[in-house]
């Protein structure tokens, strides 16, 4: 399996090909013959960045949105564009409309362009509940939040009706891979925790070895500028140690959270930077 990072938060040491990063994520991946792009970063600057890696994304088959900010799914709009073949995969409540509040009081719209859903209607799968997309292709939701969620959440919200309310992340889908024995989990930004998120792929794979987990664990807070306690770092190291995979992270994590925990996770924990290849 091959994947490689269109949008992350920072570049490459080494950038030959002169991408830039965003705050978002979007990963081109390749496997057993299909190419898939998982999320779509917050402007056109994936589709840049693979013509400059000479990466095709029209002949992209599939693209799994993973939930409903505009940092993941901001690049619709270009992809629909250059691309008029792939299937869409959100969850149902994804086109939900998503806030951050600033200071904690003046909500400023994050989720995605409806109107650009509704015209583009027939290109869309609504997921609302666990799915095999093919025999190793499978989308989860509805994930337990048994590990404590981070704190970076406290200033995102959801609206039901005329009421503003906690943002419950229903809208969260993670994408599992399988090929050649292996089983490789995209979380994105785990809002719902990627200890949680690992939990529910371990247990729909009914205990098989999970290789790789690749997202962030939003564990900064982009908005407040504000990282987690070193408590709940050091709570989160040891569940990553209990694991057998491998976590490849960015985006959300934040540069200070990233070096906390190599200090105790060494070579189980690895950094995704924009322009990367990885191999698994």
């Amino acid at each position: 399996m091959k994947i490689t990072v269109l949008i992350e938060n920072g570049t490459c040491a080494v950038n030959p090909a002169h991408v830039k990063p965003e705050h978002g994520i979007s990963l081109y991946i390749e496997t057993q013959g299909k190419k898939i792009l998982f999320d779509v970063g917050k402007t056109d600057r994936f589709y840049e960045n693979a013509r400059k890696l000479g990466i095709d994304l029209s002949a992209v088959e599939y693209l799994f949105i993973s939930h409903g900010h505009f940092d993941h799914g901001g690049g619709l709009k270009k992809f629909l564009e250059i691309n008029d073949k792939a299937k869409i995969y959100l969850h149902r409540k994804a086109v939900e409309k998503h806030y951050a509040k600033l200071l904690g009081l003046i909500p400023v719209y994050i989720g995605l362009d409806q109107k650009l859903i509704e015209q583009h209607a027939h290109r869309f799968v609504w997921i609302d509940k666990n799915t095999q997309v093919e025999k190793n292709i499978h989308l989860l939701e509805n994930f337990e939040h048994r590990f404590p969620l981070p704190k970076g959440n406290k200033n995102l919200y959801e609206k039901t009706g005329n009421r503003m309310v906690k943002d419950s992340f229903k809208h969260e889908i993670v994408l599992v891979l399988q090929e050649a024995g292996k089983n490789v989990v995209f979380t994105a930004c785990s809002h719902s925790g990627v200890i949680n998120m690992y939990e529910k792929a371990k247990k729909y794979l009914n205990g098989q070895e999970i290789t790789a987990v690749l997202g962030g664990f939003h564990i900064f807070n982009p908005v407040t500028r504000q990282n987690e306690s070193k408590d709940y770092l050091d709570k989160l190291a040891r569940a990553i140690e209990e694991t057998e995979a491998v976590f490849y992270t960015g985006h959300c994590t934040g540069e200070k959270n990233f070096k906390y925990l190599k200090n105790s996770l060494q070579e189980q924990l690895q950094s995704m930077h924009t322009g990367a290849v990885i191999e698994i």
